[in-house]
């Protein structure tokens, strides 16, 4: 019976950690050459809003613990008040229409489900989750391509378009009304992580 039961428990802690050995990750932190750039149009002009003020995280699931083979989790926190314009009247506008003071933090975190498809040292990653700006979440998907550019380094490039109004953000008017913004805009990003 005694050599029943260490029989066991020999099994059970070999299937732990044989478990254990294939679940490991790898995760990225973003570096201070990251940034995500808002392009939008309007009646007079094209504007952009940029930000290199933000924080992200993204874990991949592997199998030998270098080779990238699913995606765990992504994570942005990007600050309203950071996204700053050459034309400080539309920056003003802006965050006031994010409700920066309120609402401080854009984020982004995904909710699973995320594809990988992997070409030599790139892969193109697809992460579906929660977008939350000034308050208000909408499930999005984003897509990137993220390329090893060394053992340490990792960078995303990737677009996505949004509707202002999807998140209760009214297009910004100037001139009392005489210039109108659109209400789609491009959010771009160049993610840089290290691990």
């Amino acid at each position: 019976m005694n050599t029943y039961k260490l029989l066991l428990i020999i099994i059970s802690l070999s299937f732990w950690l044989v478990t254990d050995a294939l679940s490991q990750s790898l995760t990225y932190t973003s570096t201070d050459d990251s940034h995500i750039i808002v392009t939008g149009t309007s009646t007079l002009h094209d504007w952009e809003l940029r930000s290199s003020t933000l924080m992200s995280e993204v874990i991949f699931n592997t199998g030998d613990g270098e080779t990238i083979e699913s995606l765990g989790s992504v994570m942005l926190i990007v600050e309203a008040s950071t996204l700053e314009s050459d034309r400080s009247r539309l920056e003003n506008l802006a965050h006031e229409e994010m409700d920066a003071g309120n609402h401080p933090e854009i984020t982004f975190r995904s909710t699973g489900n995320g594809t990988i498809q992997r070409d030599g040292d790139s892969y193109q990653v697809t992460a579906p989750g929660d977008l939350t700006i000034a308050g208000v979440t909408r499930q999005v998907s984003v897509e990137a391509t993220c390329i090893n550019t060394t053992d340490e380094l990792l960078v995303c490039t990737g677009a996505r378009d949004l509707l202002m109004t999807d998140f209760g953000i009214d297009p910004p008017t100037l001139m009392l009304g005489a210039i109108r913004t659109a209400d789609e805009v491009t959010v771009e990003f160049r993610m840089e992580y290290s691990r």
